[in-house]
């Protein structure tokens, strides 16, 4: 092993690359579900009046708002 700074940093990196690729199969799964709950989600809202409708978008909207910066 070499523990001078380059091979650090290639050792962090290469695990860094294990645990993404470990790790992905998992994220494909969330994402696929969180999809499945958005058609969902977009049903119960058509059965909800305009108000509060716009309620629960602008607390959507708040939510995303968060994760795009």
């Amino acid at each position: 092993m070499d523990y001078t700074d380059a091979g650090l940093t290639k050792l962090v990196s290469e695990a860094q690359s294990e645990v993404l690729a470990a790790a992905r199969p998992y994220q494909e799964q969330a994402a696929a579900k969180m999809k499945g709950l958005v058609d969902r989600f977009d049903a119960n809202l058509r059965n909800l009046t305009p108000s509060q409708r716009e309620e629960v978008l602008g607390a959507l909207r708040a939510l995303t708002d968060k994760y795009d910066n």
